[in-house]
């Protein structure tokens, strides 16, 4: 089965129709629509097919899978890693906020509360016996 003679610019060979059909990459934009042409025109003869509608649909999805393929989402181990890595950051800004809050806010309360919320994220993050947990629930606990 094939699309056109090979010499017609719309030709499709076998080979090329069971590698686009068969491999993982996309096909590129000019064979994807001489694919569907074909496909249109091998349509059982019972249901009408809009040439110009049906490529345009195909096209829309092609568009869709090539920025996927392009730029691929991160896997759910990337993604698990950045969480961790965002709440990494985000203990590390909150260490130097209260090491901030030391030196300038002159509530030790205020300065004690910033480390216990620290030492309840950083007991999350790193574990209750993390030196740095242990360091910020004994700062916590300094409220004279």
């Amino acid at each position: 089965m094939t699309s056109g003679t090979p010499k017609e610019s719309g030709y499709l060979s076998t080979s090329t129709m069971s590698y686009v059909l068969s491999e993982p990459r996309l096909p590129d934009s000019a064979t994807m629509q001489r694919l569907i042409a074909l496909l249109v025109e091998l349509a059982p003869t019972g249901r009408k097919m809009d040439l110009d509608e049906t490529t345009r649909r195909f096209l829309d999805l092609w568009e869709k899978a090539a920025r996927a393929e392009a730029d691929p989402p991160p896997s759910p181990r990337v993604q698990a890693l950045r969480k961790a890595g965002n709440a990494y950051l985000h203990l590390a800004d909150e260490y130097q906020k209260a090491e901030r809050m030391e030196k300038t806010v002159f509530s030790k309360n205020t300065v004690a509360n910033q480390w216990d919320y620290i030492a309840r994220l950083a007991g999350e993050l790193l574990g209750e016996g993390h030196p740095d947990v242990v360091e910020a629930r004994e700062r916590a606990e300094d409220r004279e």
